[in-house]
């Protein structure tokens, strides 16, 4: 019952988002004086997980959207992994360590060269709340729910082996 009201509320959110970015204006394309470019953005910590969203802007027409709609496309995309692979139990998170963004840029030309707001958020590394899972299928389930704007990466880990 908790995860409807939770889906229900999440999708409020949105349409209520949706429906301000209305009164916003379009911070314009990517050739403005204010978009950064992709060599400007942070390095991102390779024993970290990451949640890097390339929003379209013209699904977010400012920053605080932008933000909002990735928090609400990831909270949505843990509850279907939650149903699909954990019985319910809510996936989450290890402790958030840094945000970065949303600022505009262009996403790169692999992602689709569209203008973007780029947002990536980091976390230590793990999901909980679904103990039955691997780690790597909770993962690629995850990626799966999410747009295709939201790309998930995993911390890298090292394995330390002793010779004698």
């Amino acid at each position: 019952m908790c995860m409807k009201i939770q889906g229900i509320i999440a999708t409020i959110t949105a349409i209520a988002l949706m429906t301000l970015q209305g009164c916003a204006t379009i911070t314009g394309t990517s050739t403005d004086s204010n978009t950064i470019s992709a060599s400007d953005i942070p390095v991102a910590d390779p024993m970290l997980d990451h949640y890097i969203a390339w929003v379209p802007r013209d699904k977010a027409q400012t920053a605080a959207v932008a933000k909002a709609v990735t928090h609400i496309s990831l909270a949505n995309a843990r509850e279907q992994t939650a149903r699909q692979l954990c019985s319910s139990n809510w996936v989450m998170n290890s402790k958030t360590t840094t945000n970065i963004g949303p600022f505009p840029t262009t996403a790169p030309d692999a992602a689709g060269g569209y203008p973007a707001w780029y947002y990536r958020i980091s976390h230590q590394p793990g999901l909980r709340g679904c103990p039955d899972t691997n780690s790597q299928k909770l993962y690629h389930r995850l990626q799966a729910n999410l747009p295709e704007w939201v790309d998930v990466k995993m911390a890298r880990t090292t394995t330390l082996s002793l010779l004698d």
